[in-house]
């Protein structure tokens, strides 16, 4: 006869990876907003937008403000994949981000990474520089009712108000503005 299965049964909270797609945890309203967002209207449709945030080459051509330039990029949108850039200042000095951590790839709804841990989620050492601060990346495309248009929702959680203030005075949201209206344009022909 078949043995019984005598492993520990442990409730859903007991698994966090599951609760990542569940709902979000209620904002605490004592807590301070560390968080900068931005939300547009594209009219391009989910998988568009999905496409351009994970492949590589559409990557490449719409993801910096101009005059920046993405020189390198390596995505694998799965949880523990990697998400990493790399990007030409008008200087031409090169920015090379550590590679950070797909947390959800949902296609093409959403897609969640940080640079908090790198791939396999190791935790990545981040250095002390103007663009090393922890972030989560939260991307939503959610299709409008028309089916013609998807509603882009880009939320960047920070680890602290400086964090925070620090990626705002970097021109959060001209950087990602224009970044976003380049996504925008690139969909429309996908």
């Amino acid at each position: 006869p078949k043995a019984p299965d005598r492993r520990p049964q442990f409730p859903l909270s007991f698994y966090p990876h599951r609760l990542l797609t569940a709902r979000p945890a209620p904002k605490d309203p004592t807590m301070p907003d560390l968080t900068l967002s931005l939300t547009r209207l594209i009219p391009a449709p989910p998988i568009a937008l999905w496409r351009c945030w994970t492949e590589p080459a559409l990557l490449l051509r719409w993801f910096t403000p101009h005059p920046v330039q993405t020189t390198a990029a390596t995505l694998a949108p799965t949880p523990g994949g990697t998400f990493q850039v790399t990007m030409r200042l008008p200087n031409n000095d090169i920015l090379n981000l550590p590679a950070g951590c797909i947390l959800i790839a949902e296609s093409p709804a959403r897609l969640v990474w940080t640079n908090t841990l790198g791939p396999g989620f190791i935790p990545n050492a981040l250095g002390t520089g103007p663009t090393d601060f922890p972030l989560t990346t939260d991307l939503r495309f959610t299709p409008e009712a028309s089916g013609h248009h998807t509603r882009y929702s880009a939320t960047v959680h920070h680890a602290t108000e400086a964090d925070r203030a620090k990626h705002a005075a970097m021109g959060f949201e001209t950087g990602w503005g224009q970044a976003t209206d380049q996504l925008a344009a690139l969909a429309l022909f996908l």
